[in-house]
């Protein structure tokens, strides 16, 4: 059997989990048994293992019923039996995530080495035609499915109470603070909630998450027109990409908005490498989008920082157009300012995402100063990176992000997967496993046995290990000597 036979049979086998994943899922947000399903699930429940699922699951199956996020027959509270049902059925979904998680994998590891094939045995454009189509026909659904089957995390009800403040005409700064971003997120949900007034069927969680799937294959298209210009493997780059669990479970079950930032990055970077020839259009239009990623997020700002600091020499130039791009993103806050200047600053500027859970800095030192300085360090650390190649600095900027943040939110650990797999390394490969294993876990994702069992400092180690890979490269690049710590970091 050749690895593309395999790579086809795989990629089938996926497709057809998918059915059955999307018959689950259908089940769970209705309420409707699945009569072909149903046999099986009333054994199951009268097994150990049934039982304990349920203890695990039914507080929190309890608490998407108060808050109406689980869709009854009658709208009412289920029977005890149908509840049990409910949580069986959810452990069956949950059970369909962990079995993509592990096909996907299967399907990078072989992808992985059809773009590592000698030039003695190259690949036809048909072929890698087809394993692109299949990547991104699978790579998709994962996301559409679960976009469709789960409502997304606690931000989700904030995004509609969002949606519905901006219709009424009302202040979003002024009348909640839940609302921690630019006010270019709240513009999108409108738009969104427009579209789905007019899909009744359709409910508003998915039509947001439907947005961060398209955002992901778009975000696909830009990876593999960079990848082309720079003599990268496309097949490789899209399946690290668009398979890797990391990126489709953040965008599928999670439901936030950090790949809408990054999508802008990468427009500039594909601007910005592909008019080298045309260097200040090039650099102009890399200035142009990545601002537009800041005022999108602003936890990407330490971004355009180092895009500058690599792409221009001049350093009154760089300040210059800092400050113009920082004018701006606060020139987005004028209408709300007058009624909701209060909510914008302590609800936006200073607002910390996470900041009581263990990881990284904070599970070792316990002092509020630690949080100015990782901001300061946000500042100054692009402007220490001297190497010209503007793909691994922006990487090296997301991995001090992660290394040193001082609050955490699981959204975050998407930001450099992107731009990870233009520059593969076994700290990216380390990265995905140990994220994708606590994401496995997390109750705001897919919430499966055992593997919430591990802590935030799992992800944390492996920031710290890819972060000292690509810093040592990065170094080595600059400086021409190749810098040897150990043989564990090669």
């Amino acid at each position: 059997m050749t690895r593309t036979t395999g790579t086809i049979i795989l990629l089938i086998i996926l497709s057809v989990f998918l059915g059955v994943y999307c018959t689950a899922g259908k089940s769970l947000m209705t309420g409707e048994c699945d009569k072909k399903l149903s046999r099986p699930i009333e054994y199951l429940i009268k097994t150990d293992i049934g039982a304990k699922l349920g203890k695990h699951y039914l507080e929190q199956i309890n608490l998407w019923a108060k808050q109406g996020l689980i869709r009854y027959r009658d709208g009412s509270e289920p029977p005890e039996k149908e509840r049990v049902y409910l949580v069986v059925m959810l452990a069956r979904v949950i059970f369909g995530g962990f079995t993509v998680v592990l096909v996907s994998f299967i399907s990078i590891g072989v992808i992985f080495m059809e773009g590592t094939r000698t030039e003695e045995i190259p690949v036809s454009n048909r072929k890698t035609a087809l394993i692109l189509a299949l990547i991104i026909l699978n790579g998709f659904l994962i996301r559409l499915i679960m976009a469709a089957t789960f409502y997304g995390n606690c931000d989700m009800s904030w995004f509609t109470v969002t949606a519905d403040t901006v219709l009424a005409g009302d202040n979003i700064y002024a009348t909640t603070h839940h609302y921690n971003y630019s006010p270019v997120w709240s513009l999108v949900l409108v738009g969104l909630k427009k579209i789905q007034l007019q899909i009744p069927a359709v409910t508003f969680a998915f039509m947001v998450k439907f947005f961060g799937c398209v955002v992901d294959l778009a975000s696909l298209t830009f990876l593999l027109l960079i990848a082309k210009n720079e003599r990268l493997s496309t097949t490789k780059t899209a399946a690290l990409f668009y398979l890797n669990p990391v990126s489709f479970l953040i965008t599928g079950y999670h439901g936030q908005f950090e790949n809408f930032a990054i999508l802008m990055i990468l427009i500039g970077l594909w601007a910005y490498l592909k008019l080298h020839n045309r260097a200040v259009l090039g650099t102009a239009l890399l200035w142009i989008f990545v601002t537009i990623g800041m005022i999108v997020k602003h936890n990407v700002f330490y971004e355009l920082i180092i895009c500058l600091n690599t792409a221009i020499k001049r350093y009154r130039v760089k300040l210059l157009l800092f400050a113009v791009s920082v004018c701006v993103f606060l020139a987005t806050f004028i209408p709300y300012w007058s009624t909701g200047k209060e909510g914008i600053i302590n609800n936006v500027f200073l607002y910390s995402s996470g900041s009581g859970r263990s990881y990284g800095i904070m599970s070792l030192f316990k002092f509020s100063l630690v949080k100015y300085i990782f901001i300061v360090g946000l500042f100054l650390f692009g402007l220490f990176l001297k190497g010209k190649d503007i793909i691994r600095n922006c990487l090296l900027g997301m991995l001090f992000f992660l290394a040193f943040i001082t609050g955490i939110s699981i959204q975050y650990f998407v930001l450099p997967i992107a731009l990870g797999v233009l520059r593969p390394s076994k700290g990216f490969l380390l990265y995905s496993l140990a994220t994708t294993l606590f994401l496995l876990g997390d109750m705001d994702n897919v919430y499966a046995p055992g593997f919430n069992l591990l802590g935030w400092n799992v992800i944390w180690l492996s920031v710290m290990y890819w972060f000292i890979i690509e810093f040592k490269r990065s170094c080595e690049e600059v400086s021409g000597v190749t810098i040897s710590f150990d043989r564990f970091f090669t």
